[in-house]
């Protein structure tokens, strides 16, 4: 493997976290729809239809603004029909689209409490650092709020470039931004498909962000923290 000249991040869940819990999105709903939204359960996982809308046309939700907004405002829409909601679904995508502006509010997101010192630690070290992200263009603002982007070269969402994870030409972007072959990078991120099997369709080296020690057993180095990632990229060889 070459020497490695650079590290990059994907953002939701790697380097941000959002504020609100389930319970706060429902309670959000409920005050747009004027209802008295029962809170037991939470929110079905979005995980299964976002992958199934991942596998129907080759790529995720965020090749754009437009895309994104009408994706989670489908999902939370249909989360309200599930919860027993029965109401227009033209109340429901407005009541949808509210929280979905609500969500992508700076305010509403937080840096993992590790995320600027490791920021700054591999920085000093002279390591490119950039961000690969299904986002949003209204990502590097989001960033900038957090002051993520004091040490970062480059931030590539997904809805600026109009391709998202895990289809290889948003990596392909990156390694063009940061002027690098895909030897020379190493990119970190939460999700399996998306960013382990994302990156090394290009060339990149996966490394899988576990932080709750979840994940099954994988083909690739996985850390608990952004910590870790550099102790990884000095013991490269």
């Amino acid at each position: 493997m070459s020497t490695v000249r650079a590290i990059l991040y994907d953002a939701g869940r790697t380097l941000v976290r959002p504020r609100p819990q389930a319970a706060d999105v429902w309670d959000f709903l409920a005050r747009q729809l004027g209802i008295d939204l029962a809170r037991e359960g939470k929110l079905p996982d979005v995980g299964h239809f976002y992958y199934a809308r991942l596998g129907e046309d080759g790529l995720g939700a965020y090749d754009s603004d437009e895309r994104a907004r009408s994706f989670w405002t489908a999902y939370y829409a249909q989360a309200l029909q599930d919860a027993g909601v029965h109401l227009p679904r033209e109340e429901l995508l407005s009541a949808s689209n509210a929280v979905y502006d609500w969500y992508q509010q700076p305010e509403q997101w937080q840096p993992y409490p590790e995320v600027l010192e490791a920021l700054r630690r591999a920085h000093e070290r002279g390591l490119v650092q950039g961000v690969v992200s299904d986002w949003g263009t209204d990502l590097v603002p989001l960033l900038h709020a957090h002051e993520v982007t004091r040490h970062l070269d480059f931030v590539v969402a997904s809805a600026a470039v109009g391709t998202a994870k895990p289809h290889p030409d948003i990596f392909r972007f990156a390694l063009a931004r940061a002027d690098l072959q895909p030897a020379e990078v190493v990119y970190v991120g939460d999700s399996y498909v998306s960013d382990v099997l994302g990156a090394r369709a290009v060339g990149i080296a996966p490394v899988l962000l576990d932080r709750e020690g979840k994940a099954p057993a994988v083909d690739c180095p996985v850390v608990s923290s952004l910590l870790e990632v550099l102790d990884l990229v000095e013991a490269t060889p």
